[in-house]
């Protein structure tokens, strides 16, 4: 063999040599990209009484003090942001962004179902939500629409639930039953216990002075809410089941959200008052 015939075994046998190494270290490189992409999925945190850990702010987005979004799953599982929350200092124009967002909104196919003979105030309400919607002049949003809670205080006995409008829920967790001795109201009464590792709530004793949501879809007294809560990691899924009899031919099961733990830089703020001063000056029939 002469000596240029060497030298190109030489050199065809240290390219391949190096194409191998590389790819060695590519794939090693891979599976460990991957190993630290698994690690990275934080293990649920638990109480000492062995139930999850809801303690937290939980929100989406850029956080409980500023605009968010809500991840929203729908019916056929795509996920998509349905939600921002105005911190805008003036509540006229709180009002008129939610207004401008649900116009633009599209149809959610996943609805509540009416009898026939309530479909017509359904579309009734919905024709003019501006003097229709309870939302829009100051009232409390009521369960379920006002949907998870901004931050959770969890101890054995009891659940704090609160939100970024200042409302507040106190939920026990002792095992006993719904009072009988309170008049309707937009909170109702909640009370809760675990299934496993989510939180179950079951809401009875609402008023009928709100809507579960916006397109005029109002409820009656018999409202029945059911929240489950359940912590993976970091995040926490909520839904909400709906029943009412009086209005509705089945019960609706809301498309649940997921929510991120926030960070420890991340606090809920006192919210702006709402104030109506935009019924005199709407011009009916106008959406």
């Amino acid at each position: 063999m002469n000596m240029t015939h060497k030298c190109g075994v030489f050199l065809w046998w240290a390219l391949a040599a190096t194409v191998l190494c590389v790819a060695s270290s590519s794939i090693s490189a891979g599976a460990q990209s991957t190993q630290t992409h698994v690690n990275d999925v934080a293990p649920t945190p638990h109480t000492p009484d062995g139930h999850p850990d809801l303690n937290g702010i939980w929100v989406s987005g850029r956080g409980a003090g500023g605009p968010g979004l809500i991840a929203e799953i729908s019916p056929d599982g795509k996920k998509r942001d349905v939600y921002f929350k105005s911190v805008s200092p003036n509540p006229e124009e709180n009002r008129k962004l939610g207004r401008a967002q649900g116009a633009s909104r599209p149809k959610d196919p996943n609805q509540p179902v009416y009898k026939t003979d309530l479909v017509a105030k359904v579309q009734q309400l919905a024709s003019d939500p501006d003097h229709t919607d309870p939302s829009f002049t100051c009232q409390p949003a009521g369960i379920p629409r006002m949907g998870a809670p901004s931050q959770i205080v969890q101890t054995p006995g009891q659940v704090v639930f609160l939100y970024a409008t200042n409302a507040f829920r106190v939920i026990p967790m002792d095992g006993r039953p719904h009072r009988k001795d309170l008049d309707p109201s937009y909170m109702g009464d909640s009370v809760g216990h675990w299934e496993g590792d989510t939180l179950v709530i079951d809401v009875t004793g609402l008023n009928d002075e709100t809507w579960l949501a916006p397109g005029g879809y109002f409820h009656s007294e018999a409202l029945h809410v059911t929240e489950r809560l359940t912590r993976q990691g970091n995040t926490m899924r909520y839904q909400a089941t709906v029943e009412d009899p009086d209005v509705l031919t089945k019960p609706w099961v809301m498309n649940p959200k997921t929510l991120n733990l926030g960070g420890a830089d991340d606090a809920l703020v006192e919210d702006v008052p709402c104030k109506d001063l935009d019924q005199s000056h709407m011009p009916r029939g106008v959406n």
